[in-house]
């Protein structure tokens, strides 16, 4: 009977190793699973065991949450991206408030973003990971509007696209502590510009894109802090950063009429400060069984005001984004896993939609 009840406990706690290998991996995409304290209470001699990853299923003697030293992580995942407005703009003035002299134009937009992205993570050490991705972006405007007061019988319809590598970024994450937690992970990363920029795609005479960008046309760094709590069974999880979008310098192609038949072309040269962005999210992740986790989140993003040649517009906005997300991870095998997660929207400024399908797959 000692025997039995000796492998009965083994049994328990290889089960629930498991489980929160899949479930850390759905939060992470490289951590996954929390081993089980609360079975091995009664032998106080015992050091407490730590968060896995997929390499304890092989080595048991690798510690920490972030990629293992010297393995690689190969992350391909598409995102589909939907958002919709409605807006109406007016150039003109009032001569009463019931008479309005000028132009109305009413727009309903749909955008449509797609995005393949290519990541990369390596563990440098037990504590240190570098993580490096390449997007490539499809973008699609359809632009269903109407020119009032223009003798318009009928709506338009306008459809503007742009494809191109994203901005690429780099990053890097040290886990702070190892044993006891919650376990604190620090990250920063960093954004290139190897995007077309918003200010270097054609325009049109109303200022209309011809051509939509693919990237931000700034570079910006992020500090973050993310904290991982294991609660048998599930995973308290929380992230913090702060983006900094570094000022630069661009010139505008503007168009000016002239009194002869050619239009004057200018470039006008103005410093922008896009506006930096603070962001939290918290959530829960529940192990189901050893190969199938879900989670639950919210999300918040504010976007500060942006500057122009160290102004603040007059129209400039303070953006309020938040989302809630649900997410479900499968683990195919010790080394490939397939996460999907969906996001909607709780804000008019946040996207409406959006659809990310993750395949992470470890190299050792």
């Amino acid at each position: 009977m000692g025997k039995l009840s000796e492998l009965s406990e083994e049994i328990v706690s290889i089960f629930n190793d498991k489980s929160f290998i899949a479930l850390l991996a759905l939060i992470s995409g490289t951590v996954a699973a929390e081993t089980d304290q609360a079975n091995n209470s009664s032998q106080p001699n015992e050091k407490p065991k730590r968060v896995q990853t997929f390499g304890d299923l092989l080595d048991p003697d690798l510690p920490g949450v972030l990629t293992p030293k010297g393995s690689f992580v190969l992350d391909t995942s598409f995102s589909y991206t939907q958002n919709s407005s409605n807006s109406v703009s007016i150039v003109g003035y009032t001569v009463l408030p019931s008479l309005l002299v000028g132009l109305i134009r009413a727009s309903d937009i749909d955008r449509t973003t797609l995005t393949l992205g290519l990541t990369g993570r390596y563990g440098i050490t037990n504590r240190l990971e570098v993580e490096a991705r390449v997007p490539f972006v499809y973008r699609s405007d359809s632009i269903f509007e109407r020119e009032l007061q223009q003798g318009t019988p009928s709506d338009t319809l306008r459809t503007v696209e742009g494809k191109d590598i994203g901005d690429i970024e780099a990053a890097f994450k040290y886990q702070i502590n190892m044993t006891n937690p919650p376990y604190w992970i620090a990250g920063l990363r960093f954004k290139t510009t190897t995007g077309s920029s918003p200010y270097d795609v054609p325009v049109n005479e109303l200022s209309d894109f011809e051509e939509l960008p693919t990237g931000s046309g700034f570079p910006s760094i992020e500090p973050g802090l993310t904290m991982i709590m294991p609660m048998d069974p599930a995973v308290i999880f929380a992230n913090l950063s702060y983006t900094w979008n570094i000022k630069d310098d661009v010139e505008v192609d503007v168009t000016v009429p002239s009194d002869d038949d050619d239009d004057e072309r200018t470039f006008q040269a103005s410093e922008i400060d896009l506006g930096d962005v603070i962001s939290f999210s918290a959530g829960m992740g529940f192990a189901v069984n050893p190969k199938f986790s879900f989670s639950l989140g919210l999300s918040h993003k504010t976007i500060l005001k942006s500057k122009t040649d160290g102004s603040t517009p007059s129209n400039a906005k303070l953006l309020q984004l938040d989302s809630i997300s649900m997410g479900a991870n499968y683990a195919i095998n010790p080394e490939t896993t397939l996460n999907v997660g969906v996001s909607a929207g709780l804000t008019a400024d946040a996207p409406d939609f959006q659809l990310t399908v993750r395949v992470p797959y470890t190299l050792r």
